[in-house]
């Protein structure tokens, strides 16, 4: 199991302007949806919202992983965005959050989803990797950092 393999380059948003978390995150899933992620982009953003709402999914160093798990999505998907400007998610640690990996899972992929979100987190905590998604100019070379980092 390779993050790099969940990752497609259409659900690699760069520089995105944002405001705060809620219209932040409606404005990942409308672009998700735009790439024919869900077979229903509301529901899953009410379901990612409620989640949120049982404590920030930000995990500390400027890193959140909103997610949820849903009948809205047929395979484990994920998406990346880097904001211009850092948000408040709530994060224990209080810094702002410039990178969003949100995570949508079949319900019935329960096991596969926690291994994926436990190696996005173990990978995000690494500050060479975040460093070069900061950096990166283009989804392939976002998706490439995360080849090299798993091979």
């Amino acid at each position: 199991m390779r993050i790099a393999d969940y990752l497609r380059d259409s659900l690699i948003f760069l520089d995105i302007e944002a405001k705060d978390k809620s219209t932040t995150i409606a404005k990942i899933v409308d672009l998700m949806d735009k790439n024919d992620v869900f077979s229903d982009a509301s529901k899953f953003l009410n379901e990612v919202n409620q989640r949120e709402s049982l404590g920030s999914t930000g995990i500390g160093k400027g890193i959140a992983l909103p997610h949820a798990r849903t009948q809205n999505v047929k395979d484990i998907t994920i998406s990346m965005t880097r904001l211009k400007d850092g948000i408040d998610f709530g994060s224990e640690d209080k810094q702002p959050v410039k990178l969003i990996f949100l995570l949508g899972t079949p319900l019935k992929a329960v096991g596969e989803y926690l291994k994926v979100l436990a190696k996005l987190s173990r990978l995000l905590r690494e500050d060479k990797i975040r460093n070069q998604i900061l950096k990166a100019e283009t989804p392939i070379q976002v998706r490439k950092i995360f080849e090299d980092a798993e091979d």
